[in-house]
């Protein structure tokens, strides 16, 4: 029975994985924004880390169970198992740093570069001394080694997750109205997802039943402030735009898969990095009619984004 509730975990959570990864990729590919990319960067690390770490550890328990291996054997390996997903985890919370300037148009600065290198290098060392103790704590019990790694990661997790807020805080009278509504509701979801896991991580790590519950929790902690940023790109996010394209070259892909006049009008206001809203409200047309148009063009080239579009058209000779 246990297998079979691992194995149904285990596709939802694959299957949340690729659909938070596949809408963080169309937003990349739709809006111009430093931010957006550094997002995109920081959900595949944590759901790198939440493989490699989480899942890695329910497969070292069951391979070392059918080897009939020691019991502390079993708690050594997979109480190591965690600590190796760790730098998944410390690219995330450095694209969340990135993120909390660069969202408000501010950026990084470079020194704090080798301040995150020295912090990943003190949390390298301190896994390695911490190998030496893994086995005195795995006679304790799983709950004492896992609990112990659990509050680490947590620990180290709020800590950046506080600078994440602080910088949000400090830059936010960078950008006025629906803009900074937008970007401070969406960084007040990023903190409340991590709450939400934070709680629940324990459990994955404490019995491997009860983690069921909680590594579903955990991978679909982001889609919450992942969904809302989708639904309010449009109005916060300029859209991508061809800045190197030419009359004639647009011309000439145009006439090549027969786009109608109505389409080219579309593909030119697409060009100009205007938004749907603004290309409806310009055509006088509905936002619907927009996507509709919008699809029948992508699937006339052969495409199925706006960024392949624009780069199609700055190619065009």
């Amino acid at each position: 029975m246990l297998l079979q509730v691992l194995i149904v975990t285990f596709v939802f959570c694959l299957g949340l994985t690729v659909a938070s990864i596949l809408v963080g990729r169309q937003l990349l590919s739709t809006y111009s924004s430093p931010f957006l990319r550094q997002y995109f960067y920081y959900l595949a690390a944590f759901y790198g880390f939440a493989f490699y770490g989480l899942w890695g550890q329910v497969l070292a328990r069951g391979v070392f169970a059918s080897l009939e291996t020691d019991g502390a054997a079993i708690e050594v390996v997979a109480g190591f198992v965690p600590v190796l997903g760790v730098p998944f985890l410390f690219v995330s919370w450095v694209m969340l740093l990135n993120m909390g300037c660069s969202m408000f148009g501010k950026t990084f600065r470079p020194a704090w570069g080798s301040v995150h290198v020295f912090g990943l290098a003190v949390l390298a060392v301190g896994a390695w001394l911490g190998i030496s103790r893994l086995r005195e704590v795995a006679e304790s019990g799983v709950g004492g080694l896992g609990l112990i790694e659990s509050t680490a990661l947590i620990a180290a997790e709020l800590f950046y997750f506080c600078i994440f807020l602080a910088l949000v805080l400090r830059f936010r009278d960078a950008v006025e109205g629906d803009k900074r509504r937008v970007l401070l509701t969406f960084a007040g979801l990023m903190f409340g997802a991590f709450a939400a896991r934070s709680l629940l991580a324990g459990l994955v790590l404490v019995h491997v039943r009860l983690g069921a519950v909680a590594l579903l929790a955990f991978y679909a902690s982001n889609l919450g402030p992942l969904m809302y940023l989708r639904a309010k790109a449009e109005g916060v996010f300029p859209p991508l735009k061809a800045e190197q394209a030419t009359k004639q070259g647009v011309e000439h892909v145009l006439d090549r898969y027969g786009v109608t006049k109505r389409e080219r009008q579309i593909v030119e206001k697409i060009c100009l990095g205007k938004t749907n809203k603004q290309i409806a409200d310009e055509l006088f047309i509905s936002l619907q009619t927009v996507k509709d148009h919008t699809h029948r063009i992508y699937s006339k080239i052969g495409i199925n984004s706006r960024l392949q579009l624009v780069q199609l058209m700055n190619a065009a000779k």
